[in-house]
């Protein structure tokens, strides 16, 4: 089944630019060793978000590196070539400014929200964690107990453990199965000269994205990434991802704790972020589990009352997806629950959206991208995830014309394969239970 032939009406970049004025596009430019610099200058605003952004994460590992892009965030903290770990923090937070860092299955990134003054000394502190951490022994023996504590945190989390467990088995014989915090095993088997070896090879000038929105000046901005990212070379090979396979659906259940909840996280394949049917998955999404108005949320926690918590959720890579559900229910309902679960799923599988549905789902994809630009740092966000998705092809007004081409056809096809022989599931219990 393919595409209607109904004529769709376009909406061109100039109308929406009429419609939505703060929808401009930001400036970029590549520095002569292959550091991009993206950025947006708006001089009503009295600071700038910064983002240095690493096109590596633990997708890119192998095996026995797993853990050591989360573990080097963390590491980066506890002192540079230039700064102790109490001059990092204190040089944006003594200045009123906010300075952080998260790892994800593709990317890095080291941020900061900071006064517009105090641009040069929060990217000379944000170039030394990415370029010249210390990475001491005895500062790795302690940061390993913090991490390993995040990993039992994480195991606490049904919820988390369970997203984390899905892909786990899902992405099964590729790295995009490998958890972003790694594995405790690996983890106390790192030593600093692994660190150091790993961070030469894949922190190189070719990876690296500068984002900034806010209120400075363009030439200021591309003199200092110039200067404080002068050190950094491209890398000896070209960066290229294999692509994984889906490894199909399979049934787990796991009995855990003394509580009386019980969770239940599905998930099957969707588009990649290179994928057009990206938009009409996302649709998918919004429709079946996104807000009080989804499709899950009034069939089993409005209707049968029979969940506190259930909605959709997407987790979208470069090359493939994954469509998901999440639900957390009483341990005596979790069967009925389940079973009206599956059934709202394959009603709209059957049945397709309704045209009411489809302009809510538009509604909402479009609010995400809008309302983000209202922030600088998720301004900032976009930018640099555009760069390290699609280059400098990319634009907001593109994003929004392609929402609005979507129709009710290309949502009922990417659902076709949201079936129970599709899904991938894991059934948290707890230990006594009938369920």
């Amino acid at each position: 089944m393919r595409k209607s032939h109904r004529i769709r009406k376009r909406t061109s970049p100039v109308s929406l630019k009429v419609r939505y004025p703060s929808l401009s596009e930001p400036f970029r430019q590549k520095l002569p060793n292959g550091v991009t610099v993206i950025g947006e200058s708006i001089p009503s605003v009295e600071s700038i978000a910064v983002g240095v952004w690493v096109n590596f994460g633990s997708r890119d590992e192998k095996k026995e590196e797993n853990g050591l892009t989360h573990l080097i965030e963390h590491m980066v903290f506890k002192g540079t070539g230039h700064f102790t770990a109490e001059e990092i923090v204190g040089s944006i937070e003594g200045r009123g400014g906010y300075i952080n860092a998260f790892t994800t299955k593709e990317f890095s990134c080291y941020y900061a929200k900071v006064f517009k003054d105090e641009l040069p000394q929060t990217m000379h502190v944000l170039s030394d964690l990415v370029i010249d951490p210390e990475f001491k022994e005895s500062d790795l023996q302690n940061e390993r107990k913090v991490v390993l504590s995040e990993m039992q945190e994480v195991y606490d989390d049904p919820e988390d453990w369970g997203m984390d467990f899905i892909e786990e088995r899902i992405f099964d014989g590729n790295s995009l199965s490998m958890p972003i915090i790694g594995k405790s095993s690996v983890l106390r088997g790192f030593r600093t000269r692994d660190l150091r070896s790993f961070h030469s090879r894949n922190f190189t000038a070719d990876r690296i994205v500068v984002s900034v929105a806010g209120n400075f000046d363009r030439e200021i901005l591309i003199d200092l990434v110039s200067e404080f990212f002068a050190p950094l070379a491209p890398a000896s090979k070209i960066f290229i991802r294999k692509k994984p396979k889906f490894n199909g659906a399979g049934n787990h259940t796991v009995r855990r704790g003394t509580g009386k909840q019980a969770h239940l996280i599905l998930g099957a394949p969707g588009p990649g972020l290179d994928d057009p049917q990206r938009y009409a998955a996302s649709m998918v999404g919004v429709i079946l589990g996104d807000g009080s108005s989804s499709r899950l949320y009034k069939n089993v926690r409005e209707k049968g009352g029979l969940a506190y918590t259930i909605y959709s959720y997407g987790s979208a890579y470069a090359d493939i997806g994954v469509t998901g559900i999440y639900a957390c229910t009483a341990a005596g309902d979790f069967a009925k629950a389940e079973k009206r679960i599956y059934a709202t799923i394959d009603e709209f599988v059957q049945h397709g959206p309704t045209k009411e549905e489809v302009g809510r789902a538009k509604a909402q994809l479009k609010a995400g991208i809008i309302f983000s630009l209202e922030s600088l740092w998720d301004r900032a966000s976009l930018f640099a995830r555009d760069e390290l998705y699609y280059g400098a092809k990319s634009r907001f007004s593109e994003s929004l014309e392609s929402i609005e081409k979507v129709s009710e056809t290309d949502i009922a096809e990417a659902a076709s394969n949201l079936t129970r022989d599709g899904f991938a599931s894991v059934r948290i219990l707890p230990q006594k239970s009938n369920a």
